[in-house]
């Protein structure tokens, strides 16, 4: 190690014990300055996704923040979690106030799974409802047969001659009428032109009333 290296390793060497612990130093003194900007933008703006489980979220903020600062402190983690998690999450979440990032995940999941698990009943009491509905809708409506069809159709197509058996039952009941008011009474008096007397040959009077036989 020469001159800046050298110096930061006499200043460090005494509190780094393993090789992990030396790369993590290493990187935060030396690593490249543009990744860190970079990471820190993200991070400031990252937002969880629609697909993204909270897990996934978790992951990735913590790597973001692992770039920007690999000694960041929890609280400030937290703080970015809070910041970027699911609006449909972030106030169950806060009620349960975590004080870890730990105990963020811990409570986010049971949230998650709580809100899923609401939402697949939801949908299947829907889709239940849906089809009792259809199903009763059926049993209203009337089930149309073929036959019942073509019976319903040839009653449709019968055509009545209306005019025609109007037109006989008026010449019917004309011929009635007439034959009622032309035809003479049983018990009507016989009219005195069809009265002839076989006496004498003479119409107007019967022989019983004739006179001439008196004369003769």
């Amino acid at each position: 190690l020469q001159d800046d290296a050298y110096r930061w390793w006499t200043q460090t060497s005494t509190t780094i014990k393993s090789w992990s612990l030396f790369t993590e130093a290493v990187t935060k003194a030396f690593g490249s300055t543009k990744v860190q900007e970079l990471a820190f933008e993200q991070l400031k703006w990252y937002k969880q996704t629609v697909n993204q489980s909270i897990t996934q979220y978790y992951d990735k903020i913590i790597e973001l923040c692992k770039k920007v600062d690999p000694a960041m402190a929890d609280s400030l983690k937290l703080k970015y979690l809070m910041a970027g998690v699911k609006e449909s999450l972030k106030l169950h979440i806060a009620l349960y106030d975590p004080q870890t990032i730990e105990t963020f995940l811990s409570y986010a999941r049971k949230v998650e799974d709580t809100l899923s698990f609401t939402k697949t009943n939801y949908i299947i009491h829907q889709y239940n409802e849906s089809q009792d509905v259809h199903t009763f809708q059926q049993s209203l409506s009337p089930i149309a047969t073929p036959e019942g069809q073509h019976e319903h159709n040839e009653y449709k197509n019968v055509q009545y001659p209306q005019q025609e058996l109007l037109d006989t039952k008026g010449e019917n009941n004309s011929r009635y009428k007439n034959s009622f008011y032309s035809s003479p009474s049983r018990n009507s008096t016989p009219n005195k032109s069809s009265r002839i007397c076989y006496t004498c040959g003479t119409p107007g009077h019967y022989s019983r009333d004739c006179t001439r036989h008196h004369f003769e």
